[in-house]
């Protein structure tokens, strides 16, 4: 066997542990002595603080899920001159900046990453040395007097840019009305704020999303996706069903456990009003706080089934026990009835759900049309999109 790599992990400012490979093959965590000492945080739900090191096989979950996937990985493993599937390796080059308050750091690098390879957009990627999941190519950017541009290393970033996707052209646009439909239909909730907007570097206008896990003045706010919570390597998103995100929330969280419940069960109604059928395990979170967790915003809203690659797909996690339905134009009232009982919830709080749609539904078609970003053709699309599936799924819920 090779050099075993290993990595230094930082909570917030502070040395929490290291990540290593150990010779039988498995990954070992281990929190820094002096770490647990002073009081440290838990630094993942599946890790709690203990003397004794945390052995899997792969990556921990936890850090398996902040490894960055498509785009981002394929330019990260060109960097450094490696396989794509060399998770760890990239992990540790590209660890510095990662969704949430921990970052992983190789404190012995045996190669450094060619940061000058790559199109325009990449090289601006790869420069801040950040992880970020998911496909559709993104980096961490920051607003400045003239805009935005790509962070850069060691600098706090404000937003994620979500770059024009090549296979799904328009895909900028729909996430932008999506979120602002969203934002209508759950007025009390919190959608993350979001505008579309030129970055350096970067051909084409971007979604800039506001970083919720990032205080005005950079300080790191942690949090973890479903994904992470539930134990489950990245690959695993799709796996699992709705209701399950409700089952953890219930066991663990100390306050507002059932506001936060009912507002989840709410996002994932309008997932499927919208059309969000790719809407997995790593697009729900849950934030940390001095009282415990609670629900973080909603992000990564998109229409996804308007895309042809997508338009034939149900859901992306089961609504229920069973089979899922195979399309999202086969979700019908007993399905949603079995997602309300698969979050604890009964049918009078699923009617109360369906009303309050039924009342802002105007307002999200306004919200859509008076857009001042996005194109007729997808404005068009999407408004017809969100009446059809409310025909279709929703409206015959509460009547005689």
């Amino acid at each position: 066997m090779g050099t075993l790599l290993y990595g230094t992990t930082f909570y917030q400012r502070d040395v929490s542990g290291t990540l290593e490979q150990v010779p039988d093959g498995r990954f070992a965590y281990t929190y820094e002595p002096n770490y647990l000492a002073n009081g440290g945080a838990q630094v993942a739900y599946t890790l709690p603080r203990q003397q004794e090191p945390h052995y899997s096989f792969g990556l921990p979950p936890f850090f398996d899920n902040l490894v960055a996937e498509g785009w981002l990985a394929h330019a990260q493993a060109r960097a450094l001159g490696i396989r794509g599937d060399d998770r760890f390796a990239r992990l540790l080059a590209f660890g510095m900046d990662c969704p949430g308050a921990v970052s992983v750091i190789d404190p012995r690098p045996t190669r450094a990453p060619d940061l000058t390879v790559g199109s325009g957009e990449e090289i601006a990627a790869l420069a801040n040395r950040a992880s970020i999941s998911g496909v559709q190519p993104k980096l961490f950017a920051v607003r400045t007097g003239a805009g935005f541009r790509p962070a850069q290393q060691g600098e706090a970033s404000s937003h994620i840019a979500k770059l024009p996707s090549p296979e799904l052209d328009g895909l900028v646009e729909v996430e932008f009305l999506s979120t602002r439909a969203a934002a209508a239909l759950l007025p009390d909730d919190q959608i993350v704020p979001v505008e579309i907007a030129a970055v350096e570097k970067v051909h084409g206008p971007c979604l800039l999303v506001r970083r919720f896990d990032r205080t005005a003045e950079g300080a790191k706010i942690h949090f973890e996706e479903f994904n992470q919570l539930l134990g489950r390597p990245a690959e695993a998103k799709y796996e699992g069903s709705y209701g399950e995100m409700a089952t953890f929330m219930a066991a663990n969280q100390t306050t507002q456990r059932e506001q936060d419940i009912d507002r989840l069960f709410r996002r994932v109604l309008v997932c499927i009003l919208l059309g969000n059928n790719d809407a997995h395990s790593k697009n729900f979170a849950l934030l940390y706080s001095s009282v415990g967790f609670r629900l973080a915003p909603f992000y990564d809203i998109v229409a996804a089934t308007l895309f042809r690659q997508y338009r034939d797909s149900g859901m992306a996690l089961r609504l229920g026990q069973g089979n899922n339905p195979t399309t999202l134009s086969d979700i019908g009232p007993k399905n949603l009835l079995l997602l309300a009982h698969s979050f604890g919830l009964n049918e009078a709080a699923l009617l109360v759900a369906v009303s309050s749609l039924r009342r802002h539904l105007p307002a999200a078609e306004v919200a859509i049309r008076e857009s001042p970003f996005g194109s007729a053709h997808w404005k068009e699309e999407l408004g017809r999109l969100m009446r059809r599936r409310w025909n279709g799924t929703f409206d015959s819920i509460g009547k005689p």
